[in-house]
């Protein structure tokens, strides 16, 4: 997108989402419409939709921040319940989708596709919806936010899956997995061990905002760097620079010293996103997205899907526990999208691995759960317990 397609589209954005947000309606929403409307399909007012250097640095941010709003002190406490939800949420959306896609001609790779971008939950949409709702126990939070975590692994290693596939055998697929594995393990395990013996090191760099900024950036961008010339993506490198600065909240610290200045980052990140990145982003994916597909059976199909089987997968544990209205508000919160579905789904596309029929598909997913879920949970959440 050139710089003045860019400015009338973040104008534009800007404007139609404080009109949406007086009737709750997230930003995320209106800067897809925005895409949309100004898009090749509809004004062709933005013509130019090839991935550039803009947009590929927003991706990479948007992973960091989804790494960075993690917090690891709940796995302990809470990772059974979340595990259980997130296996049992992602299995029934994926099985379902692959048991019903293949049958209505969809191909094995698009139902593969679809039905993990779709199995997601946006950790970030979840952080965000969660600070505007009142009468939520403390345990379905963390509950929540963890399986919402687990479930972005799962898609940032769809993506591994996805490299894999294309260099066009089983092999590739498995060293590319076991790459970003590696990967992922060592670069955390030797934060960790630097969190927990070396925290006095670590002090002066955190109790000071522009050293932990220039701390927090060397980070980002030496692993984005090693992940790219290691040949694993840029997008592994940000989600694991994320993770380790999320680490940093596992200092023993009774003056909470690190957890503030890790939320103080992620505050001042969200900022930022917001401002220009998130906006940029999302337009570019409206951008790409054919209106015409987004009314199409096949978008409905994926719709209900994702739907049903995000609520059915993640409340299923809960009402195994005979606690019914905990697993229902549990399996409706699971179904909020964000950035990482319509990442997949894009490095698919790039890949030549699906059209733009299954792109709009998910992205449609996206704009609609991002939309619709935060604000039918809020007025649930006022008169169900949890």
């Amino acid at each position: 997108m050139i710089l003045l397609q860019v400015i009338l589209a973040l104008l534009i954005s800007r404007v139609l989402a404080l009109l949406l947000d007086r009737v709750d309606v997230p930003g995320i929403t209106s800067y897809i419409l925005t895409g949309i409307l100004l898009g090749p399909y509809v004004l062709g007012l933005i013509t130019n939709v090839s991935p550039d250097i803009l947009v590929n640095f927003s991706i990479i941010l948007l992973f960091f921040y989804s790494g960075l709003n993690v917090d690891f002190k709940g796995i302990k406490s809470y990772f059974r319940g979340a595990l259980l939800t997130t296996i049992s949420g992602a299995g029934v959306t994926i099985a379902l989708t692959l048991a019903i896609l293949p049958l209505l001609h969809f191909s094995l790779i698009a139902s593969l596709v679809i039905a993990i971008s779709i199995a997601n939950t946006a950790t970030e949409v979840v952080v965000v919806m969660l600070k505007y709702v009142s009468g939520v126990s403390d345990e379905f939070k963390r509950v929540l936010i963890m399986a919402s975590f687990l479930d972005d692994l799962i898609a940032v290693g769809f993506i591994a899956v996805i490299k894999g596939a294309v260099l066009g055998d089983y092999m590739s697929i498995f060293l590319e997995v076991l790459k970003l594995s590696v990967f992922i393990i060592v670069v955390l395990g030797v934060m960790y061990l630097g969190v927990r013996k070396l925290s006095k090191l670590i002090y002066p760099l955190v109790i000071n905002w522009d050293y932990l900024l220039i701390f927090s950036s060397a980070v980002l961008f030496g692993l984005v760097y090693l992940a790219m010339v290691s040949g694993i993506g840029e997008v592994y490198g940000a989600y694991v620079a994320g993770l380790s600065i999320s680490m940093l909240r596992l200092v023993r610290d009774p003056m909470l010293v690190y957890n503030v200045r890790v939320e103080e980052l992620v505050s001042r990140m969200t900022t930022v996103l917001e401002f220009f990145i998130v906006p940029v982003f999302f337009i570019f994916i409206g951008a790409k997205t054919d209106l015409g597909s987004m009314f199409s059976w096949g978008t409905g199909v994926v719709l209900a899907l994702a739907i049903s089987g995000k609520f059915f997968g993640a409340s299923l544990p809960w009402f195994w526990r005979k606690k019914y209205s905990y697993g229902s508000m549990m399996g409706l919160a699971m179904n909020v999208r964000g950035s990482l579905e319509p990442a997949v789904v894009l490095t698919a596309l790039s890949k030549g691995l699906i059209g733009i029929p299954v792109f709009t598909a998910v992205v449609s997913v996206s704009l609609i759960t991002s939309a619709l879920i935060p604000l039918v949970f809020k007025v649930l959440a006022g008169y169900v317990e949890t």
